[in-house]
């Protein structure tokens, strides 16, 4: 007994075949439709499956033309006003928008990467997020401990820099891999794999670290009191204090309080071994240690002065090829944030309107 052929549905007007329900056949029906497809071609289970999963997509979007060339339009719209719209945001209401691309840097990769049982990347993520609570745990804590800012800025430093180097194995592992260095070992997809992760590795906590080391050190500013946001500090500024850690200049952070500095009742005793620290002086005349300085610029990525908020020349610190690589590291990062913040914020808007306009 023969068995019965596909479901089709012919179009009167035309005489022609308009649509084939592949749903309704059973696995000899599909081989049989797939075969008539690509006459004189052997395919295997796995190709057969893939075929008819794009013939039901296809049947399921057909007619939708104009759907989807809407959709497209409010596609393309969305991306012209959306950076405007972010950098207004950014410009007008600083707290809401740091607040909101932090918590979605932080909060977006771990919740797929939980949702995907991807447990290594989730335990990675949860050793450092107590390592940094307890930084932000210092950096928040007032009255302020005289060494907290330069714990900070070393912290932030480090990370950078590991972050820096694990993203520069990860981009070396995969030219290796590009240009088969080693047959039969960087050829392999776990080789190109590992690679892939290792450079999201590098850029997504160097993220992290370059933006929760801007919470601590505008908290730290305000805490001391020598620095503000907006650029209206609320104490007077000594000449023989760095305004970024509150301790006296020539000397580094260790505990006493030589300047006025806002410090911790417990750590200033009233004798101490200081030692001697250089200091740098900025365009607009406001000197700060060294390390403070190069850790507001450098770590913090700020451009401006921590008293007075005038622009900053970077230059001195670009002295070595290792700081202007990681100058650009940096800066680079920022880049990356729409892909790992605003491009799953924007997906969430995007679904949002064709929802409400109907747009399945």
């Amino acid at each position: 007994m023969n068995q019965a052929g596909p479901s089709v549905a012919v179009d009167s007007a035309s005489g022609g075949v308009a649509a084939i329900d592949v749903k309704t056949m059973n696995d000899e029906q599909q081989a049989a439709y797939v075969s008539s497809l690509y006459p004189g071609q052997s395919l295997a289970a796995d190709d057969i499956r893939r075929i008819i999963q794009r013939e039901e997509y296809n049947m399921q979007h057909k007619g939708h033309e104009g759907k989807h060339l809407a959709m497209f339009l409010i596609f393309l719209c969305v991306l012209a006003i959306l950076p405007k719209t972010v950098r207004y945001w950014r410009q007008r209401h600083p707290r809401s928008y740091r607040l909101v691309s932090i918590g979605s840097i932080c909060l977006i990769p771990p919740y797929f990467a939980l949702a995907n049982r991807y447990f290594r990347f989730v335990s990675i993520w949860i050793g450092y997020a107590l390592a940094n609570t307890y930084i932000l745990y210092l950096a928040t804590r007032e009255p302020l401990y005289p060494r907290t800012p330069r714990r900070v800025y070393q912290w932030f430093a480090l990370t950078n820099k590991v972050s820096y180097a694990v993203f520069v194995a990860g981009i070396v592992l995969f030219a290796l891999c590009f240009f088969n260095v080693a047959p039969g070992l960087t050829d392999t997809e776990r080789m190109v794999e590992s690679s892939l992760i290792t450079v999201f590795y590098g850029l997504y906590f160097g993220l992290m670290s370059r933006d929760l080391v801007t919470l601590c050190s505008d908290k730290m500013a305000a805490t001391l009191g020598y620095a503000s946001s907006n650029g209206l500090p609320t104490k007077h500024l000594p000449h023989n204090v760095c305004c970024i850690c509150g301790d006296g200049l020539g000397y580094g952070s260790t505990g006493t309080d030589t300047g006025g500095g806002l410090l911790h009742a417990d750590a200033a005793p009233k004798q101490s071994t200081r030692t001697v620290e250089p200091t740098h002086n900025l365009d607009c005349g406001h000197e700060f240690h060294a390390t403070c300085i190069r850790g507001w610029c450098v770590v913090g990525k700020k451009d401006t002065c921590p008293f007075c908020c005038e622009k900053v020349d970077l230059t001195p610190f670009k002295q070595s090829p290792w700081d202007r690589q990681e100058l650009f590291y940096v800066t680079s990062l920022e880049y990356m944030r729409f892909f790992i913040s605003w491009q799953p914020l924007t997906l969430l808007l995007l679904t949002g309107i064709f929802w409400v306009l109907g747009l399945d």
